[in-house]
């Protein structure tokens, strides 16, 4: 379905602008990718009148259809990878702004890699205080200083 990575900047692109209400100056993708081709998340959110608000890539007038960004960006992967082994990424961040310019980011977070590896089922896991867990998956990530315990290993 995406062969170049001009067409899935142009499908995510346009996706974003066809969602969006009249009236935004800036909107952005945050993209945590889990797992290719089996789990990623995507966090949209659009400025306005310096106020920040949610909109739904895959909702249009109250109903789901998808938007296949998902696939989008699992190709955007693929296409960056070296080999098989290279994981070029893990989070991504698509901004696009009301004039039609776009940026996107791409950045491996160690923190967020190690969050992936966690069981879900596991003492660990259930520890770890959900400030913790948001912040890790937030394009920032945990502050520098943060302790990271999980290093020390």
């Amino acid at each position: 379905m995406f062969d170049t990575v001009d067409e899935i900047y142009n499908h995510i692109g346009q996706t974003m602008f066809n969602q969006l209400p009249e009236k935004w100056e800036s909107a952005y993708l945050e993209v945590n990718l889990h797992q290719v081709d089996v789990s990623i998340s995507i966090g949209s959110k659009y400025m306005h009148e310096g106020e920040v608000f949610d909109f739904d890539l895959d909702v249009i007038n109250g109903v789901y259809k998808s938007s296949k960004c998902n696939n989008a960006f699992y190709a955007l992967y693929k296409i960056m990878r070296k080999n098989e082994q290279d994981v070029p990424w893990n989070k991504a961040r698509f901004e696009i702004t009301s004039e039609g310019d776009f940026t996107i980011d791409f950045k491996y977070d160690e923190d967020f890699a190690w969050y992936k590896s966690l069981d879900i089922d596991s003492q660990e896991y259930d520890d770890l205080d959900i400030k913790v867990i948001n912040s890790i998956k937030s394009w920032q990530g945990l502050p520098e200083d943060y302790p990271r315990y999980w290093k020390a290993r």
